[in-house]
């Protein structure tokens, strides 16, 4: 079991690496679901409780995030019910002191991802990975591990890319 759980936490990456490439924001939303879906089932098949329960959140908060454009779902409130959600989750699943990581981490991506812009939002990840990533590695979560530094990464390239796209325009008349 703990096997396949591996080969899902891979598949789970594939599916967040590709995501970087799409720019339309329900399809992201969409493939994001995907991944977390295959990494909460990856986190059950590894005895990883407070990843599987957290992300299990995490998938009702994207349904939420996806459906954005309709009143009820883009209420201002909802970014902290799923913050508070995922705090009273974790009393039920928690593994030890290292779950704080991904308590942590998870929380404070819901939060920038409810109320900061795309930039914001990657400037939160330099934040939020490296403690999921820790959570992971306490996990034995080899895909989870490699898909936190791919994150990390990437996010790190869209700061500077978007400060250099900046930086072009404020100096073309």
């Amino acid at each position: 079991m703990e096997l396949f759980g591996h080969i899902l936490g891979f598949l789970s990456m594939g599916v967040f690496v590709l995501s970087y490439q799409i720019f339309d924001r329900k399809k992201l939303m969409l493939a994001q679901s995907v991944a977390t879906g295959l990494m909460s089932l990856q986190y059950l098949l590894l005895g990883a409780w407070s990843g599987f329960g957290l992300n299990l959140v995490c998938l009702l908060r994207n349904f939420f995030f996806y459906h954005r454009d309709k009143k009820f779902f883009s209420l201002w409130l909802w970014p902290v019910v799923f913050a508070l959600l995922m705090a009273a989750v974790s009393f039920l699943s928690w593994d030890g002191w290292h779950s704080l990581f991904i308590i942590l981490g998870l929380m404070l991506n819901t939060l920038c991802m409810g109320f900061l812009d795309s930039q914001g939002l990657r400037k939160s990840i330099l934040l939020s990975c490296p403690l999921i990533l820790i959570y992971n590695v306490f996990e034995g979560s080899v895909a989870g591990v490699i898909s936190e530094g791919i994150s990390i990464v990437s996010a790190v390239i869209g700061i500077i890319r978007y400060y250099k796209v900046k930086k072009l325009q404020e100096e073309t008349p």
